[in-house]
């Protein structure tokens, strides 16, 4: 298994909750022109970890703000 180099890239939350994943981003995570859903994790007022989650998907029959990974 090959190493991949680490990317860091600054991404947008607009005031709509829209997210933009910059291209070199989304390229290291093999999700270029796919949807992918993100878990985000608070750590105090100003500081949050995103976790895009390329191999999970909502149920069908989970209901809306009901699909929350559980750890």
């Amino acid at each position: 298994m090959s190493e991949v180099e680490p990317v860091r890239e600054t991404g947008t939350i607009q005031p709509d909750g829209r997210t933009t994943i910059p291209d070199k981003t989304r390229k290291a995570l093999g999700i270029e022109g796919l949807k992918a859903f993100f878990e985000i994790e608070t750590h105090g007022r100003d500081k949050a970890v995103i976790h895009i989650m390329t191999r999970w998907t909502p149920s069908k029959r989970g209901r809306l703000g009901k699909n929350v990974v559980k750890k």
